[in-house]
């Protein structure tokens, strides 16, 4: 008895034409996720999968820095890829994944969310 959460990227369902080998292993991994909760569920062993959008983690915020951006980048983010004005926080994946992994969200197994500011469909529009 167990649980087990794999996290992923939203890019698992259609990634950018430069993330083709990124968005393919994380379909692979939401693929794997399901299948994995199938075949343990006599040992209920649970797998939960979140497919997550933009987070604002330190290594994030100082791989833009490292690419130009300024330091007050995540403030001006723009609506194209964030909507809500803000990126998601670590601190709000980490509250998903705690119930998700909890007793609470027993005996629900296999399931993939999506912890993103947009519909999974046409959510990469082209950025011109």
């Amino acid at each position: 008895r167990g649980s087990v959460l794999n996290i992923g990227s939203i890019n698992a369902h259609s990634g950018e034409p430069t993330f083709l080998h990124y968005a393919t292993t994380k379909g692979a991994l939401q693929t794997l996720s399901r299948n994995l909760a199938n075949a343990h569920a006599a040992e209920q062993v649970r797998f939960t999968h979140f497919n997550l959008g933009w987070v604002l983690t330190e290594n994030e915020y100082a791989k833009q820095i490292a690419e130009g951006q300024p330091r007050d980048w995540p403030e001006r983010v723009p609506p194209l890829f964030a909507p809500s004005g803000r990126l998601i926080a670590p601190e709000t994946v980490a509250a998903a994944a705690v119930y998700w992994l909890g007793d609470e969200s027993r005996p629900i197994s296999g399931s993939v969310l999506e912890l993103e500011q947009f519909s999974v469909y046409g959510r990469n529009p082209a950025k011109t």
